[in-house]
């Protein structure tokens, strides 16, 4: 499973906004600031949900840390469309971080974030799917999920999409397809891309070596 990296980028960046402007002189420094988010979330501002979700499960400022708190908003701002939110909330349900672990409703918010575009709730989401955990296992299903989320830039969904075409689980073993994913996920530093690619690459003529550079051209990082 993806860790939360998202959301805690997500918290730093909304942390910026939150000191600075007129938040900050009207509300009185940090303490003040996020009082006047509290407020906006308790009137139904989803991006302040999100982040009062962030605080209490982190622990930050004046709160002291707490799950089910931390659940409560994510699922707030989740039920409004916040795409990290929604993530967030999966997470909480596939784990049974501040709520009883639930994975079919782990996978139906990862839907929802995932069709919004969030390439970590794209790899959950086909992570789940590959395994068939609560829901009925889809090897379609995951490839497609795992490979929006590569097309974005993912290593772990380059890394796992590149597995499948190596295993030959869907369609027939495409060790051109792995090679290239494999490549994609090592220009990314994923740990264990580079000697899957190593495999890949046992059998390959030099023709489809040569294709599976110029397939992996378009997607290493630049």
């Amino acid at each position: 499973m993806i860790h939360p990296v998202s959301a805690v980028l997500a918290m730093l960046t909304m942390g910026a906004t939150v000191l600075s402007g007129p938040v900050q002189a009207q509300s009185g420094g940090y303490g003040g600031a996020m009082n006047w988010y509290e407020r906006q979330a308790k009137k139904g501002d989803a991006k302040a949900q999100f982040l009062l979700g962030i605080l209490y499960e982190r622990g930050a400022g004046p709160r002291e840390k707490s799950a089910e708190l931390a659940f409560g908003w994510f699922l707030k701002a989740a039920t409004q469309g916040h795409a990290q939110a929604q993530y967030k909330t999966g997470i909480a349900y596939q784990s049974g971080i501040g709520t009883p672990a639930d994975e079919a409703k782990a996978v139906g918010w990862y839907r929802r974030a995932a069709g919004q575009g969030l390439s970590e709730a794209q790899h959950n989401l086909a992570y789940m799917l590959e395994n068939g955990l609560g829901a009925d296992k889809s090897l379609d299903g995951a490839a497609h999920w795992y490979q929006a989320a590569a097309e974005r830039g993912l290593a772990a969904s380059q890394m796992a999409l590149g597995l499948i075409y190596l295993r030959g689980e869907r369609a027939g073993r495409d060790n051109v397809e792995a090679w290239a994913w494999f490549e994609a996920a090592r220009s990314r530093g994923h740990a264990r891309a580079l000697e899957a690619r190593k495999s890949a690459a046992e059998g390959l003529s030099d023709a489809e070596l040569a294709r599976a550079e110029k397939l992996a051209d378009g997607r290493v990082a630049k």
